[in-house]
């Protein structure tokens, strides 16, 4: 793990990510810590990275517990890579034990402590939901900060290249929460990108497979994998990224609209500003007019994003072409009485 209740100090340790009680312990908090490391850290980076990264942070404590200087101290980079999984872990750990956290379980069943003296009583509903929410939307965004830090560093951490993650990541199509953000603005959310992911997948083997062809598409996703970025063909492949990438993008928050009337992690949402007793801004879910006129521009974009692709094809790979599928019942009618209806 990448705390310990040696380096604790009254929870200075994780208070330099979160703000906290001083009087928190590492016995309420180790558990919870651990469980995210388990569950969240350790499948992104692997076992091999995930050995690593916890020698890391020995070494971190070691070098600061020491006076003179450590020729095993880590390095910038390694420190850079420990705080961001800190971050992730941290947060991740609050919002997936949040009701643990709050209660304690004996013998005579699940408690919580109240005390009539006491200063402090608990949070009201609404803010434990924005407590909650803030929590996981900061512990996935710092996994998602995480991916990307490791994919830049990769000569650093040669292990990375061998994970899953890496993987999968270096074979799609859309890659991060910047591809989205680039054609449809979702604040670089991970918990959105999650949910866009089943409709990313649908949009490529449904849409984008039949419109670009097989033989394009498995050059496009092989190149992906084993080209070196040094290749002379790579930026030619990496614009064909880039384009296929919108047009799925576009596909994708469609299909996530038309099922749920949602693109954020809440529902696509107005807001207004207004005072109340649970704050100052009032969220409503839009009307089915609003969604049509969304639907029907998303559709309009994916035609436009879809000949975009067509001409990167033509400029760059026209020897895998196989024609534009829009343009099949195309023909020169002219002194021909023939006509498609």
């Amino acid at each position: 793990m990448i705390f310990s209740e040696s380096n604790w100090s009254s929870g200075d340790e994780i208070r330099a990510i979160i703000k906290i009680s001083a009087a928190i312990s590492f016995q309420a908090f180790g558990t919870p810590l651990q469980n995210a490391y388990d569950q969240f850290i350790k499948p992104i980076v692997g076992s091999t990275l995930s050995a690593k990264l916890i020698e890391i942070y020995q070494a971190s404590i070691a070098t600061e517990t020491t006076d003179t200087t450590n020729a095993d101290a880590p390095s910038d980079t390694d420190l850079q890579f420990l705080r961001i999984a800190q971050r992730a872990n941290a947060n991740l750990a609050i919002w997936n034990d949040f009701d643990n956290l709050s209660v304690r379980i004996t013998d005579a069943g699940f408690q919580r402590q109240e005390s009539e003296n006491s200063t402090f009583k608990p949070a009201y509903k609404y803010q434990e939901d924005n407590l909650r929410a803030g929590f996981r939307n900061k512990g996935f965004n710092a996994i998602d900060a995480l991916l990307d830090f490791l994919y830049d560093h990769i000569a650093d951490y040669p292990d990375f290249a061998e994970s899953a993650a890496y993987q999968d990541r270096k074979s799609a199509i859309v890659r991060t929460t910047q591809d989205v953000d680039d054609v449809y603005f979702i604040n670089r959310s991970r918990v959105i990108f999650l949910r866009l992911r089943p409709h990313l997948k649908y949009a490529e083997e449904m849409l984008l497979v039949p419109a670009i062809g097989d033989t394009l598409c498995e050059y496009l996703i092989e190149s992906l994998t084993t080209m070196d970025t040094e290749d002379e063909n790579y930026k030619n492949v990496e614009r064909l990224r880039l384009a296929c990438a919108r047009f799925l993008v576009v596909c994708a928050v469609r299909r996530l609209l038309m099922e749920t009337g949602s693109i954020t992690d809440r529902g696509l949402y107005f807001t207004t500003v207004m005072s109340g007793d649970g704050g100052n801004e009032k969220r409503e879910p839009v009307g089915t007019d609003r969604i049509a006129v969304q639907l029907s521009n998303l559709q309009a974009d994916s035609e436009t994003y879809m000949t975009a692709i067509q001409r990167v094809i033509r400029t760059y790979f026209a020897d895998k072409s196989v024609g534009d599928p829009r343009k099949v019942f195309d023909r020169d009618n002219n002194k021909r009485p023939t006509f498609w209806t």
